[in-house]
């Protein structure tokens, strides 16, 4: 409530509801006002005490790649905090995983005096796991980016100077060869070599075939095309 105000929505003892108040007077008491209003409806003249929400230390493990820290983060009472939330610290982004209470229960959301800890990764930056698979030959990886990078099966993708095609992407519903996901639902990328690229056709017996594939775009009459 600024001081430039000159009414404002209250409850009203006398109407039971919400209503239309004429700001009286107003006054602080501490961080807080005590504001003297007047119901436009019935005309009864009452106090709102305006107060701060107070302060709580919350707790909080933060992941961060491999790395993980306990900490403590100060929070207003009356915050509300959901799974998939995201929230700034340390000049970084978190973003809420999972809410356990007090009594180790698992919550999609509440209040923090039911909370007893937040698990939460680190959002700005997401470490995708990867693995290349090229022949018999196999090995791991790691691609860091922003958490909505958009990474589709099939798409050809260039790491460390090179190349690949995903092959398949593995999230939390497991694994799929068909679809695209943003980099945070990601818990895994499989890459392979990509394919050969196709060779242009170079007699007219390749050149009616591609045209009668649609590679070389489109023909009215494929089979009769002249040079």
């Amino acid at each position: 409530m600024d001081n430039s105000d000159t009414s404002c929505v209250a409850s009203c003892p006398t109407c039971g509801e919400e209503k239309e108040h004429e700001i009286v007077n107003q006054k602080e008491v501490g961080s807080g006002l005590d504001v003297k209003v007047k119901c436009l409806d019935c005309s009864l003249v009452h106090k709102v005490h305006i107060r701060p929400p107070k302060p709580i230390l919350l707790s909080f493990l933060l992941s961060e790649g491999p790395e993980s820290k306990n900490v403590k983060i100060d929070v207003d009472e009356d915050e509300l905090f959901r799974v998939g939330d995201v929230f700034e610290h340390d000049l970084k982004t978190w973003r809420i995983n999972t809410i356990e209470s007090t009594h180790n229960k698992f919550m999609r959301k509440s209040l923090p005096d039911r909370i007893g800890r937040i698990t939460a990764k680190r959002f700005d930056e997401v470490r995708v796991k990867i693995t290349i698979n090229n022949g018999d030959f196999s090995k791991p990886g790691l691609i860091l980016c922003e958490p909505d990078k958009i990474f589709s099966t099939g798409s050809i993708i260039e790491y460390e100077g090179e190349k690949w095609r995903i092959r398949s992407i593995n999230t939390e519903r497991g694994s799929t060869l068909r679809g695209k996901f943003e980099a945070y639902k990601i818990k895994r990328l499989y890459l392979q070599t990509p394919p050969p690229p196709k060779s242009s056709p170079k007699t007219s017996r390749e050149r009616r075939q591609a045209w009668k594939e649609g590679t070389l775009g489109y023909n009215p009459n494929p089979e009769k095309t002249r040079r």
